[in-house]
């Protein structure tokens, strides 16, 4: 399978500009995480936990930001019970804190978190990568290669919910091909200490396109049965994401530091 080259898309790469990703409202990323909001009352408590992790990693709600059950109730439909088992299973996830006192707040991250986080990222990730090359099956390949084909379709359409949808349904097409849950649940935990950073470098200018062609890569190296390959694809791609992350952290940091 002969491998994209950057920009190879359906749009080049200088057309993904600052703007192209980028939301238009606060309320535009409610309405997505909400279009599968369950009934009042008594909603399953897994769902709405992970709608709330949508929203965090999102950047919904940003790292620092204090939260308060009467709100986050109201804005996910959800009784307060429910929520505070959400609220509890998230504060062990490590996504958010609660302060006796002072209720939930979204875990901050510094700069030698980040890092740290990343290194654990790559290794898993690696491992992921090589698991996929040597067991996965031809048919968890073809589906890996459709994800792949449908983030970049997003990409072009310049929806965002979509593409944030087809971005999560193509990390679960690769863990599921390295056929290791418990390793596909480490990852998806360290991703979404990181997932905010991730909605920021899709506004990067080349960033979009780049990741695409990265993906490629990786799907090269998977169908090849290479491991080594596939692992060297991971490793350029979190190279190019550590650093467009790193400078969405800083900006956001100077942000929080002018407001306060």
């Amino acid at each position: 399978m002969a491998r994209k080259k950057p920009g190879a898309i359906g749009l080049p790469l200088r057309r993904y500009n600052a703007d192209s990703c980028r939301d238009r409202s606060m309320d535009q990323k409610i309405v997505a995480l909400n279009e599968t909001a369950v009934p009042a009352g008594d909603p399953a408590r897994q769902q709405l936990a992970d709608r709330l992790r949508d929203a965090i990693t999102e950047g919904v709600y940003l790292p620092g930001d204090k939260l308060t059950e009467r709100e986050l109730c109201e804005r996910f439909a959800a009784s307060r019970p429910s929520m505070r088992e959400a609220i509890r299973q998230l504060d062990g996830e490590g996504l958010l804190e609660v302060a006796p006192h002072r209720g939930p707040a979204v875990r901050a991250i510094d700069e030698a978190q980040f890092h740290e986080l990343h290194e654990v990222r790559v290794a898993l990730q690696k491992l992921a990568a090589a698991c996929f090359a040597t067991r996965g099956t031809p048919e968890q390949m073809d589906a890996f290669a459709v994800r792949i084909d449908e983030f970049e379709q997003a990409l072009v359409s310049r929806d965002v919910p979509r593409i944030r949808a087809t971005k999560h349904q193509l990390f679960e097409a690769f863990v599921a091909g390295a056929r290791n849950e418990p390793l596909a649940a480490f990852i998806r935990k360290i991703n979404a200490r990181l997932g905010f950073l991730w909605a920021s470098s899709m506004n990067h200018p080349n960033r979009p396109a780049e990741s695409v062609d990265e993906f490629h890569r990786l799907l090269d190296a998977i169908r090849e049965r290479d491991p080594e390959a596939a692992q060297a694809a991971i490793v350029l791609q979190n190279q190019r994401a550590r650093a467009v992350g790193l400078h969405a952290l800083e900006l956001f940091q100077k942000r929080r530091r002018a407001s306060s």
